[in-house]
């Protein structure tokens, strides 16, 4: 009995904090990113383009980047050097945004790039294929915003 209320209160407080959102801020890049609060951030890059974040030390992982398209690129330009060497089995492109999808190292990866005056910003979010149903939400939690 003490055991299942102690696995309920981790569910509980799991989930919980799974709604409640932190936002990361780029000030480089001039892109805020809200994110699921249970995500720890991990480490900022020496460019300070981007910011890692993990979940259970790494078993999942977040990763948010900036960079310039000094090479003027188009979107879909960009999705294929990003889908280069990728096992991609979900894909989507409009004017504004990107997204592949897929699974790699015995993990699902999903990838949103978005276009930006200067270049280009993205997130990735890599979870254990076995948690696929469990993670997934986390995916619609995780959106970008214009740094005000």
């Amino acid at each position: 009995m003490k055991s299942q209320i102690i696995i309920s209160l981790f569910l509980f407080l799991f989930f919980t904090s799974c709604s409640s959102q932190d936002t990361y801020c780029n000030e480089r890049f001039e892109y805020c990113l809200d994110y699921p609060a249970v995500f720890e951030p991990f480490g900022s890059s020496k460019s300070k383009d981007g910011q890692i974040f993990y979940i259970d030390g790494g078993k999942i992982e977040l990763l948010v980047w900036g960079n310039v398209n000094g090479q003027n690129r188009t979107l879909e330009q960009e999705k294929q050097s990003i889908s280069q060497n990728r096992n991609v089995e979900y894909q989507t492109i409009n004017s504004n945004f990107f997204v592949i999808s897929g699974f790699e190292n015995g993990k699902v990866y999903y990838l949103r790039t978005e276009k930006t005056p200067t270049g280009f910003r993205s997130f990735e979010i890599r979870y254990p294929k076995e948690e696929k149903d469990k993670y997934d939400k986390f995916v619609e939690k995780i959106n970008f915003k214009d740094k005000k």
